[in-house]
């Protein structure tokens, strides 16, 4: 699922969920960074491959330099969306800047795993649990079409945790 809203479709449940403890934008910084090894072989060899960031390996170093090294970036672009979002008047949308240690590791751990764990029942060439593993097993257990349900599903329920957190929020004001 390369550069598909499909990963982050998944995500936004488990923030729904943990909103304290879970940065969006360090899962989804993650998710990017891992399928980026995926456009650079589309660029060079013209297949895409999933190689070394596509190993619970590999995405987990990428989850270790995401949640020690990018946090700071992440609450830039953080702010520039409720700057956005507040000269548009949808103050409902704006977000704390503020990302936490721990929601910064959880974001990126979670952001590499669900990469690897949707990329693995999906795409053939996956080798998660290289170099103990050459095999696959995960190829397969459930249809892609099944697979994309299963993270429109989830983000439908993130939506409607969101909608009724916000009700909530709005209505303890009167």
């Amino acid at each position: 699922m390369p550069f598909t809203p499909f990963h982050l479709m998944a995500g936004t449940s488990v923030k729904s969920f943990f909103p304290q403890y879970f940065s969006f934008s360090i899962f989804t910084l993650t998710n990017v960074i891992i399928d980026s090894e995926v456009l650079f072989y589309i660029y060079t060899i013209g297949i895409p491959a999933h190689k070394f960031f596509h190993t619970f390996l590999g995405a987990s170093l990428i989850a270790i330099f995401v949640a020690l090294f990018c946090r700071s970036l992440c609450e830039v672009g953080l702010k520039f969306w409720n700057i956005i979002l507040y000269t548009k008047k949808f103050s409902l949308f704006n977000v704390e800047v503020k990302i936490t240690r721990l929601s910064a590791w959880c974001g990126a751990f979670v952001g590499a795993y669900s990469q690897l764990l949707l990329d693995s029942v999906m795409h053939r060439d996956m080798i998660p649990f290289f170099p103990f593993s050459n095999i696959n097993e995960l190829h397969g257990i459930i249809s892609t079409n099944n697979l994309h349900y299963l993270c429109i599903g989830l983000f439908y329920v993130a939506f409607a945790i969101f909608v009724l957190r916000s009700y909530f929020k709005i209505n303890k004001r009167f």
